[in-house]
């Protein structure tokens, strides 16, 4: 079967032609093909070839290879050996991120439907939301052939005032806001939930800031460190205020505001703690020590 090379125009339009190299007495062959891209039902990208492109091109180009976002969000795909591609080839999608939910991920695509007119369309695709080991988000793409491919939004996540997770991409510093509820997973982590049922959230390596375990300021805070590059690495501070009480298993509990009507708590199991930490802790609650003072850091 002949090899085909593909390219991606600055307007997004499919270029087909000849290998590289191939035939190096005949005319490259190259052709720029109408259309628009899609994805099926398992992540496959696709392109949907105009019926009046007046070509002998099939009507539906499909591909496959491995996909992940260049560092202005641009989708890439790096195709394998399957059918007729050329191993190896890249192709890049100058794409923009319109919408994060759940279990699915949307990009925004200007093109052109010919000469002249624009055309302007969205492509999906379906997975979960991780965390890397940079405390980084990601976007885990599973297909059935192609295993997982994950997306990873190389910049710094921010919080809003209401504590939840905020990515700015874009030229004009689009806001992707993740609607979800924190829970503390495990020792040194801190777990933000977006849908349970597909494991679809955010664990995020942290460390326990100050920690207030009595009076009028009753807060907690913790500190997520996200490594952008090699080089550098910023800190994300979240606080949560609350009500403290001691649980039946002595775990420490904080309770926000609302939470009888589903709002947060925290459960905080002595385990966590240091052995000075757990000790003070319980001893404020047992000899109803006042706190005072802005807040004390224990090893978590």
């Amino acid at each position: 079967m002949d090899k085909v090379f593909y390219e991606i125009d600055p307007f997004n339009r499919l270029i087909v032609g000849n290998p590289p190299g191939r035939g190096s007495k005949v005319k490259k062959f190259r052709k720029v093909v109408y259309g628009r891209f899609g994805t099926d039902e398992n992540n496959e990208l696709f392109y949907e070839v105009n019926k009046s492109s007046g070509t002998d091109t099939p009507q539906k180009i499909k591909f496959s290879g491995k996909y992940f976002l260049d560092k202005d969000h641009n989708l890439v795909i790096t195709l394998n050996k399957w059918n007729n591609q050329c191993e190896g080839n890249r192709l890049t999608l100058k794409t923009k991120i319109i919408d994060a939910n759940n279990n699915e991920i949307a990009f925004l695509v200007n093109s052109k439907a010919g000469e002249t007119e624009s055309l302007v369309y969205v492509i999906k695709f379906y997975g979960s939301w991780q965390a890397d080991e940079f405390n980084r988000l990601t976007f885990g793409i599973e297909g059935e052939l192609k295993g997982m491919d994950s997306l990873v939004l190389c910049g710094a996540w921010e919080i809003n005032k209401n504590n939840e997770i905020i990515y700015k991409c874009g030229k004009y510093d689009q806001a992707l806001t993740f609607r979800g509820h924190w829970d503390i997973s495990d020792k040194h982590r801190i777990r933000y939930t977006l849908d349970k049922k597909i494991g679809s959230g955010f664990s995020f390596k942290s460390s326990l800031g100050t920690l207030a375990p009595k009076g009028k300021y009753a807060y907690v805070t913790f500190d997520i460190g996200i490594g952008v590059s090699k080089a550098k690495r910023l800190v994300r501070k979240i606080i949560f205020s609350g009500k403290w009480k001691m649980g039946r298993g002595k775990e420490l509990i904080l309770e926000t505001s609302g939470a009888e009507k589903g709002g947060l708590t925290l459960r905080f199991a002595k385990e966590m703690f240091d052995k000075r930490g757990s000790a003070y802790i319980e001893s404020i609650f047992r000899d109803n020590e006042h706190f005072i003072g802005g807040g004390v850091a224990f090893r978590w």
